[in-house]
């Protein structure tokens, strides 16, 4: 079962490499250059792309990644405004959403990685954390991973089928709970709370793994529409002036765009953990609602044939 679970996560790795043309298909973000588009612990991911299929512009133009000129190992993700072709070879400027005018960067094609075309919030804080603390956590806490997945897979053989009709007893938790609704309790519980967070909540870290070490905010959809407003509360450096914010939402997606400094700057498209919960608590839901409505059934059928043989042995008195 373990080399099974680590085939999976390995083919599923070079799988996306292969599909999203890059050896970098998911990274996490380390600093808060391209904020509020990009968030410290974001998983963005990204796609393998030409310099001609970038869409350049200052507010506008496409998020890339692109290994530094000065440190190769380095990767950097801003947003694209220039494309020109010179020397033979395509220059790429790019300029971070939080960068003060003016501080761009500049770097060949050869130095591209891809653009980005989504991120995972939240997600990318994983990486960030056992990468700070080095490759050794990371395997340990993959393996816990792993091992967790196994415990929760349900293993053993068929029961035996018995031609004796047997009474099924419910589990009770100190003899009066029904272990069974204290999961489905706890579950729904879990899964509106962990909704409620995605939509307004808000939480604080130190994050040792980002550029350099800071607090870090994970914020639910709806309060990283008031960050992005973040000038009015003091949040956000001045040449960020975000006057305007534009909430569009998809099948578990979700864009901010905004208007900073009289022009229209496109956002990100998110994975919405608000619709991914809702969507994992109505499959909980129906899935035990089902489950109770076969077992009635199944009770009632057997009351049914249990009357009628009744009714065939006081026929044969």
């Amino acid at each position: 079962m373990i080399t099974v679970v680590v085939g999976l996560v390995f083919g599923f790795w070079y799988g996306s490499q292969a599909i999203l043309r890059t050896n970098y298909p998911a990274l996490a973000v380390a600093s808060t250059s391209m904020l509020p588009t990009l968030n410290v612990g974001d998983l963005i991911v990204v796609q393998g792309t030409k310099a001609t299929e970038i869409n350049p512009g200052l507010t506008t133009g496409d998020v890339v990644v692109f290994k530094s000129p000065m440190n190769l190992d380095k990767l950097i993700v801003h947003r694209a405004i220039k494309v020109e072709h010179t020397g033979g070879e395509y220059i790429i400027t790019t300029h971070g959403d939080n960068n003060p005018p003016g501080a761009t960067e500049t770097f060949p094609e050869r130095n591209l990685v891809g653009k980005v075309i989504g991120k995972f919030p939240f997600l990318g804080n994983f990486a960030l954390f056992t990468y700070a603390l080095g490759s050794g956590y990371f395997f340990i806490i993959i393996a816990i991973i792993i091992l967790i997945v196994i415990l929760a897979l349900p293993f053993g053989g068929e029961k035996k089928k018995t031609s004796e009709p047997t009474v099924r007893k419910t589990r009770k938790l100190f003899g009066k709970l029904d272990i069974q609704t204290l999961y489905l309790t706890v579950t729904n519980v879990i899964l509106i709370l962990l909704i409620v967070f995605s939509l307004w909540g808000s939480f604080t870290f130190w994050q040792i793994g980002s550029d350099p070490a800071q607090d870090v905010t994970i914020r639910g959809m709806f309060s990283d529409v008031q960050y992005y407003l973040g000038n009015q509360f003091g949040h956000l450096q001045t040449y960020n002036n975000v006057s305007g914010v534009f909430l569009l939402q998809g099948l578990l997606t979700y864009r901010i765009d905004t208007i900073a400094d009289d022009q229209s700057r496109t956002g990100v498209s998110a994975f919405s953990w608000a619709q991914f919960f809702i969507i994992v608590l109505a499959a909980v839901d129906l899935w035990t609602l089902t489950k109770y409505l076969r077992l009635r059934r199944s009770k009632e059928q057997s009351s049914i044939a249990d009357n009628e043989a009744l009714k065939d042995q006081e026929k044969r008195i």
